[in-house]
């Protein structure tokens, strides 16, 4: 029973570590790409950026959640089975620390998107109409808040690239 549950226990961990990886990867593909056509507005196209991105703070913290739960979930599963906790090295005590608090900033990085820059960029992007180019400053405004998000994605990149390579030390140390 204790390997059923630390293997499903796992199952959603890598699915959300996975998940949490390649959401900030993808997004990051996206809006390079949209890079490429300059800052004038093309509407249909900017539509559907805004679209898809407004959902993945969203998105990327019910991941972040879901890791938070299952990587706490693998001592106590081990717990419940032997009446203790494992003993673990120094090295994977402080791989966990690290990795904990890389999660953690994370997670505050995404409640920051989604309490403040989503609803900005959303905001501005409400007052662009798809039949004439906005005014210069509200394109300025609206491309200083696309890059601040732009930059808070690469931060989650690597952030969970730098959770990806420290948590196989927590199995085997």
């Amino acid at each position: 029973m204790e390997n059923i549950l630390y293997t499903i226990n796992l199952v959603l961990h890598i699915l959300a570590a996975v998940a949490c990886a390649a959401a900030p990867f993808y997004q990051l593909r996206m809006v390079n790409e949209r890079g490429k056509h300059g800052r004038a507005i093309i509407y249909s196209y900017d539509q559907s950026i805004e679209r898809i991105l407004s959902v993945q703070p969203r998105l990327c913290f019910a991941f972040i959640l879901v890791l938070i739960v299952t990587g706490f979930a693998f001592p106590v599963i081990h717990r419940l089975f032997h009446g203790e906790w494992r003993a673990v090295s120094g090295l994977a005590l402080a791989a966990f620390t690290i990795k904990s608090l890389l999660v953690f900033v994370g997670f505050g990085l995404v409640l920051y998107g989604m309490l403040k820059i989503d609803p900005k960029v959303q905001a501005l992007f409400a007052q662009i109409k798809p039949d004439a180019q906005p005014p210069q400053a509200l394109l300025d405004e609206f491309w200083t808040w696309r890059l601040k998000r732009k930059f808070a994605c690469k931060i989650c990149f690597w952030l969970a690239v730098a959770i990806l390579v420290i948590t196989p030390v927590l199995r085997f140390y």
